[in-house]
């Protein structure tokens, strides 16, 4: 059953669980903001249930992160099995400072557990003025290819953000799979079956059972497959980190941020001009609805994202409000990891 709470009183409840962890302050505000942002944009395989997995990753820290290999606009971090959203916001202010010194850059991380969404942590590139471009391996196993049922590739995310002269940044983030394998935690929490026609059981057969689910599909057919095939060499071999059936769990996975800056072939202002005329052009483009108008991406999910935070409430499932609770004052109340409910 779900339950309304306030924003600002659920925003508290997690900080002081993060608070309790002892998990640094800023990377703590940035990981509530994320979460909750998620849940305002109806994210919610990517909102809370997955702060829930918070003390599986925190088991597993190893020690301080590392730069492995730094050479001109490139480095390699090894994030010694830290938070996720700790790695990334290091290797997101790495590649802005090398970017700031060479006019773009490579920061490659590996080594670390999961965040969230790419979303926040392109888009911070881009609030700094450049072309933020953030991907990862989605792995274990879990896209089949296109045109069978076994799972090979990660759901692999890649997001894009683009600097503006208008309102925030221009913000792309989608997985390459049809559906975020974090549906099936979503599903099983919520105890709801999954959208049909997304998910393969092990015989290869389609299914709405998240406890069945072995596989899902890549977005877009085949273009899509190809896509998520790209970004797993990309943050695999490229990295230097495990690719397909290889992958054992979130610590295989690479991840890779990009840094560009739109002075390097021209000039920022009139970078941001052109492409707030381009989002012009779409916006007015003639719609085929009656009903709805035309989006630049990622807009309808800002529309959302804003009129949800008005309401300043959010519906969630009791049981996860009360494993939220719990946390504030013990090491207990969130969920166990594995490949199923990453």
């Amino acid at each position: 059953m779900k339950i309304s709470i306030k924003v600002e009183d659920l925003r508290q409840m997690m900080q002081e669980a993060l608070e309790y962890r002892k998990v640094d302050k800023r990377v703590a505000d940035f990981m509530v903001e994320d979460y909750i942002e998620a849940e305002l944009s109806n994210q919610s395989s990517h909102g809370l249930s997955k702060f829930l997995l918070l003390d599986a990753s925190l088991k597993a820290k190893e020690g301080p992160i590392v730069i492995e290999k730094e050479k001109g606009n490139y480095a390699k971090v090894n994030g010694r099995k830290n938070l996720g959203h700790y790695a990334g916001l290091y290797c997101t202010d790495k590649a802005v400072e090398l970017a700031k010194q060479y006019g773009n850059s490579i920061v490659t991380l590996t080594n670390a557990s999961r965040y969230s969404r790419v979303k926040p942590f392109a888009r911070r590139i881009a609030e700094n003025g450049y072309i933020g471009i953030v991907l990862n391996n989605g792995g274990p196993a879990a896209v089949a290819p296109y045109g069978s049922s076994t799972p090979i590739f990660g759901t692999n995310p890649i997001c894009f953000s683009f600097p503006s002269g208008q309102k925030g940044a221009y913000t792309f983030d989608f997985s390459t799979s049809k559906k975020v394998w974090a549906e099936i935690r979503q599903a099983m929490l919520e105890k709801r079956p999954l959208p049909e026609g997304c998910f393969y059981d092990k015989e290869g057969k389609e299914t709405t059972d998240p406890d069945m689910a072995e596989a899902v599909k890549a977005f877009g057919g085949p273009k899509g497959f190809a896509l998520c095939y790209a970004i797993e060499i990309l943050t695999g071999a490229f990295v230097g980190c495990k690719m397909g059936q290889k992958v054992e769990d979130e610590y295989d996975l690479g991840f890779l941020f990009i840094a560009l800056s739109p002075d390097m072939f021209g000039d920022i202002e009139t970078f941001k001009n052109e492409v707030d005329e381009l989002a012009d052009e779409v916006r007015t483009a003639n719609s085929l609805s009656d009903r709805d108008k035309v989006y630049v991406p990622g807009e309808r999910t800002d529309s959302i994202l804003e009129n949800n935070r008005k309401q300043n409430i959010l519906y969630v499932d009791e049981k996860i409000i009360n494993r939220i609770k719990t946390m504030r004052t013990s090491l207990d109340g969130g969920l166990e990891s594995n490949n199923k409910i990453n």
